[in-house]
């Protein structure tokens, strides 16, 4: 494994009672939620944020990596959360989100927040990227804009091969989302660029959650975890949580057992 790229590095914060497993997004890393970390648990959530399988270290990393090591890579790290916590929360962003309701769809978690997230694709991308993969899954392709323009550390190329196994976890997922019962918020933007906004609206519909919501943004970008939109997100986000910490209140209102 290579070291991380500086700023890519997984992170925690200690916390009490609460906690929340927050999870980066494809070609991304820890860099695109930090900040949103640091706003969790100044709320008094103790967060644990994984580097995804591949991620953070180099482009090359992604060639061979299988669905089944994306799960991996989230799997462990809730089981960690679940022994250090009382109560696990996830919060995704984009394909961080998509394996947060992988986790939602196997285990008992208490809420889950999914941001600029998909299960699936633009037709375009769906049916490009295969026929490209036939001919040179090895070859590097214009990835992650974001990390173009330096605002994020991240990869500006990946594999081809490694967006074929993307779309196969969104795949997996979409399958897995009648499984869904925890509570449910669905946050995305219809300046999303890169994932279609049409997304929050069937993950909602899909899923078996009882309790979800939608927020859907008239305008922002696919990256709603950067400044000037890192604000709004956290207080979303944060306000969820805190519902579902409600009935734990020990202390002053609006503060958790993990304040």
């Amino acid at each position: 494994m290579r070291d991380y790229m500086p700023g890519a590095e997984p992170f925690s914060f200690e916390g009490s009672s609460a906690g929340v497993l927050l999870l980066h997004g494809f070609s991304g890393s820890c860099s695109e939620i930090r900040e949103l970390g640091a706003d969790l648990h100044a709320a008094g959530f103790g967060v644990i944020a994984p580097a995804l399988a591949g991620h953070g270290t180099s482009p090359d990393d992604l060639v061979g990596v299988t669905p089944k090591d994306f799960f991996a890579t989230v799997e462990a790290p809730y089981l960690d959360a679940a022994e250090r916590f009382e109560r696990v929360y996830i919060v995704g962003l984009s394909m961080g989100g998509a394996l947060g309701l992988h986790l939602a769809a196997h285990h008992e978690v208490a809420a889950l927040a999914t941001i600029s997230t998909p299960v699936f694709m633009s037709r375009l991308v769906s049916l490009s990227v295969p026929i490209a993969m036939r001919w040179a899954p090895r070859r590097k392709v214009i990835s992650n804009y974001a990390a173009w323009r330096g605002e994020v550390v991240g990869y500006t190329t990946t594999p081809l091969s490694s967006l074929g196994v993307f779309l196969d976890v969104l795949k997996i997922v979409r399958n897995e989302l009648p499984r869904v019962t925890a509570p449910l918020l669905v946050i995305h933007s219809r300046g999303d660029q890169t994932v279609p906004v049409a997304n929050a609206a069937f993950i909602a519909a899909h899923v078996a959650s009882q309790e979800k919501h939608v927020r859907v943004y008239p305008g922002g970008r696919h990256l709603l975890t950067l400044p000037p939109y890192l604000r709004t997100i956290s207080g979303e986000v944060i306000g969820f949580l805190r519902e579902r910490e409600a009935s734990y209140v020990t202390g002053a209102a609006g503060q958790t057992k993990g304040a």
